[in-house]
């Protein structure tokens, strides 16, 4: 947008009105009192009744205001809601896009994952492959060479969807060493692993362990406590995992 005013296509912005231009009081005003006036560009917020082709009007005199108050509110509606994920999160509230693969997100009001009985199996499986002293490639060659879907292309399948996020449909290391490391499949339920830097920054960043939020005895295992200590064991007689 800024680009076409620069080259003269656009002199007006129209919005509804402050807060949905932005919450960023510092930015708005850049925007409003700099950038917009330097490419004569006019702006205008419906409801607040801002327009900058009136300078003199008392909704310009208040706008700075508007916009500190625009940035409490979400930083306050932030706030509201972390305390509501972190709630959730005690309770073993099973928040997610897509569910583990092994198991189906539950109807109860926690979502409370429940074994999907088609690749439940297939993890413990895995677990029983690598505790038997396979290593993640020669598990991956023996799913590969049996045709068993990916998680990825497992989930497109059930969605009725093409797999948009891999071209090779083949079973790699990562994702082994992904299933034989998620403490879901003995029942735990791990929240909270990562968080935004702020509300004004959006970014995710992956949190400490010691920082999630951990309910145990929270589901139906699908492995049993032996065989995921029995898998901890061999991981820790050599910390790089061979593949």
């Amino acid at each position: 947008m800024l680009d076409d005013a620069k080259t003269g296509k656009i002199n007006l912005i129209l919005c509804k009105d402050l807060s949905r231009f932005g919450r960023n009081y510092i930015e708005v005003g850049r925007y409003v009192d700099y950038l917009f006036p330097l490419y004569n560009i006019r702006f205008i917020a419906l409801t607040d009744n801002v327009d900058t082709a009136n300078a003199d009007s008392s909704a310009m005199d208040m706008m700075p205001i508007m916009n500190i108050f625009n940035e409490w509110h979400s930083a306050n509606t932030s706030k509201k809601l972390r305390a509501v994920h972190a709630q959730g999160a005690k309770v073993g509230k099973y928040k997610c896009t897509f569910t583990a693969y092994g198991y189906l997100k539950g109807n109860d009001e926690k979502y409370t994952p429940v074994p999907d009985p088609q690749t439940a199996p297939i993890v413990r499986r895995i677990f029983e492959m690598y505790a038997s002293g396979m290593k993640p490639i020669q598990i991956c060659n023996v799913l590969n060479d049996e045709h068993i879907p990916t998680p990825t292309d497992y989930r497109a399948a059930q969605l009725g969807k093409p797999n948009p996020f891999s071209k090779v449909h083949l079973w790699g290391n990562t994702t082994i060493k992904s299933i034989l490391n998620n403490e879901i499949y003995i029942g735990t339920m791990a929240n909270l692993k990562t968080s935004s830097i702020s509300y004004k920054n959006k970014k995710r960043v992956r949190k400490d362990k010691s920082e999630w939020v951990t309910v145990k005895n929270n589901h139906e295992p699908i492995i049993p406590q032996e065989l995921w200590d029995k898998v901890r064991e061999i991981d820790s007689s050599h910390p790089k995992t061979h593949s």
